[in-house]
């Protein structure tokens, strides 16, 4: 069995594109908090940079382990999207997000619409709608 073969092997099981999308979603946020420890900060100022400034190696570290337990959540919807209560967590890691980073852009101003902030705004408002109109087709 190839590499590739087993990766296939071990996707989510349950019908439907959104348990993978979401162990996608969970695979690239785990890329990004992992850059927040191992890197500089020139990613994380990519999506506040409006006021670059504030971002500091600790705040880049606060918020890859926010987007690690985010990520984690995911991950575990991913394989448990017929269970209510990882379903409820893992959309309300959505809803988080979409608070943040939307307060950050519209009332805070350090974050502006850009490179940095699409990614996340695009997540938001695909993933949130999808999760919420899908509910009773993946939730038994």
């Amino acid at each position: 069995m190839s590499f590739l073969d087993t990766i296939i092997a071990n996707l989510p099981s349950t019908n439907g594109l959104l348990p993978s999308w979401l162990l996608f979603i969970s695979a690239v946020s785990v890329f990004n908090s992992a850059q927040t420890y191992v890197a500089d900060t020139k990613l994380t100022k990519r999506v506040y940079e409006a006021a670059p400034e504030q971002v500091t190696p600790l705040s880049a570290r606060t918020f890859g382990t926010w987007t690690m337990m985010a990520s984690m959540i995911r991950f575990f919807g991913a394989y448990y999207i017929s269970n209510p209560a990882i379903y409820n967590m893992t959309i309300w890691t959505f809803v988080l997000a979409g608070f943040h980073f939307g307060t950050e852009w519209l009332v805070f101003g350090t974050a502006k619409l850009g490179k940095g902030l699409a990614g996340p705004l695009f997540t938001v408002a695909l993933t949130l709608p999808w999760m919420i109109l899908q509910r009773d087709f993946y939730v038994q």
